[in-house]
């Protein structure tokens, strides 16, 4: 079950210089419009939301790696995630594909690229869930999860994770959905808290094929 529709707006922390990406959290709040960003210069003190309000979070750990935070509140019971960044340059228009992985090779919340992955004693095949976006548009265009971990948030969660790393690289817009989606992400759009976000469903696509995703 759905639970009631949630505004979110995007407030930037600062940005990393040496990374040329943002520290940012994700607020669930009435006092901006859904997917609004606003610099943390530019609210009076008595303006910053209080850390409760935080739905999501990015900063970067000492390795300049991205790391994503979702709050437990906001999806019990999801397992912890680490992630597969991989852009996707070859499709028109290009894609980014985040992948989700649910061991302890890493850190929670650590996002690593594909040739730091490559590297890594993990197959491809461990992955448990994956979700591929336009840069430019922010429209979903596809999400996978492991039919052993549907049920559990972690389609949500990643979705949620998706979002904080767009905002984190500066890209615009809001996470959405259009029209295109398979009947598993029909179901699973349902339950999401976003109404907003999501089009009516007008058009069949064909399920993500997580061999092609890391």
């Amino acid at each position: 079950m759905a639970g009631p529709a949630q505004t979110v707006w995007y407030l930037r922390e600062r940005l990393d210089e040496r990374t040329g990406r943002w520290q940012v959290r994700g607020i669930v709040s009435p006092a901006f419009g859904d997917g609004t960003v606003v610099e943390r210069g530019d609210l009076a003190p008595e303006a910053v939301p209080p850390d409760r309000a935080t739905l999501w979070s990015t900063s970067i750990d000492h390795h300049d790696r991205s790391v994503l935070w979702v709050t437990e509140a906001a999806v019990p019971g999801a397992p912890a995630l680490w992630f597969v960044a991989i852009p996707q340059r070859d499709l028109d228009p290009a894609q980014h594909d985040l992948v989700a992985f649910a061991s302890d090779v890493l850190p929670p919340g650590t996002v690593v690229d594909n040739i730091t992955f490559a590297a890594m004693p993990v197959a491809s095949a461990e992955q448990v869930a994956a979700v591929r976006w336009s840069p430019a548009t922010a429209v979903v265009d596809q999400i996978f999860v492991a039919a052993e971990h549907r049920r559990s948030n972690l389609g949500t969660k990643l979705l949620y994770a998706a979002s904080a790393y767009h905002q984190s690289m500066g890209w615009p817009g809001k996470l959405h959905s259009d029209g295109r989606r398979t009947d598993l992400g029909q179901r699973f759009t349902a339950g999401l808290r976003h109404p907003d976000r999501i089009a009516p469903w007008t058009d069949h696509a064909h399920p993500m094929d997580p061999d092609r995703t890391a």
